[in-house]
């Protein structure tokens, strides 16, 4: 399992740094690629305990939050809720209100969260941010597992997951913003306030833990072991990405109102 954890990482960071340092269209494309692969594998998760996803409002929905045309948002979202009322009735019994309201909430999570990746491309150096955004969900990873695997004596959460300590979460934190400080000090970004380098660190910290922890609460409930196996050592896109969908909104809001 490590050696194709880490066999997986040295190919595939490369070719998604490469994708991102390529930028606009391709970087457009991956995200998408992304988001609809996430969203696939949500929806095969529900159907592990017999929820059947309303796959078409959902794609519909994720891409109309993942780009956000501004003058068709609303309008989207109004024709996405008709058509599942439309589908509901048709459908009923067999589609209720549990599979409306689980499929979209997948939709919405996925596509919002993933639609800062999109809106970066807008500001000064995207690369560096998103770079910025993947190296301290990385860091967190890191710094827990490590911090854990040496160190982790007390149970966080054990009823959602059994492996995660308090002292690998304060070993994720630290790392995270070690991290921040590093790539503050060593790159041609604006220059800021350390304590706000180091604030975004610790944050970019917890968010990262709050969305592995979500995405683990999400496959207890749908009671599977990952989300998906394209990537192996890793599981799917979800199991991979699980930190970073909370990380980019707010390396995305730090970026816009402290350095530009």
């Amino acid at each position: 399992m490590f050696k194709a954890r880490v066999i997986t990482s040295i190919i595939g960071i490369p070719i998604l740094l490469g994708i991102l340092y390529a930028g606009g269209l391709y970087w457009k494309i991956f995200f998408t690629l992304m988001a609809l692969l996430a969203f696939y594998e949500y929806s095969r998760m529900m159907i592990n305990i017999d929820i059947k996803p309303l796959f078409i409002p959902g794609v519909l929905l994720l891409l109309l939050l993942l780009f956000k045309p501004a003058p068709y948002l609303y309008p989207g979202i109004f024709a996405i809720l008709v058509l599942a009322a439309i589908i509901t009735i048709l459908k009923y019994p067999a589609v209720n209100i549990m599979n409306v309201a689980v499929s979209l909430f997948g939709a919405a999570y996925i596509g919002l969260l993933l639609s800062y990746t999109i809106i970066i491309i807008g500001l000064p150096q995207p690369f560096l941010i998103m770079l910025l955004a993947l190296l301290l969900t990385w860091a967190s990873d890191t710094g827990a597992y490590c911090a854990g695997k040496l160190w982790g004596r007390h149970k966080m959460l054990p009823g959602l997951s059994p492996n995660k300590t308090w002292e690998g979460a304060v070993g994720g934190l630290i790392l995270c913003a070690a991290v921040a400080l590093a790539f503050f000090l060593t790159t041609d970004m604006t220059q800021v306030n350390m304590a706000y380098v180091l604030a975004l660190g610790l944050g970019a910290g917890i968010m990262a833990q709050l969305g592995d922890l979500f995405i683990s609460a999400l496959k207890r409930y749908f009671r599977v072991k990952d989300t998906g196996k394209i990537l192996p050592g890793h599981g799917g896109v979800l199991d991979r990405f699980d930190s970073f969908l909370l990380v980019v909104p707010l390396v995305y809001y730090y970026a816009f109102y402290i350095i530009y």
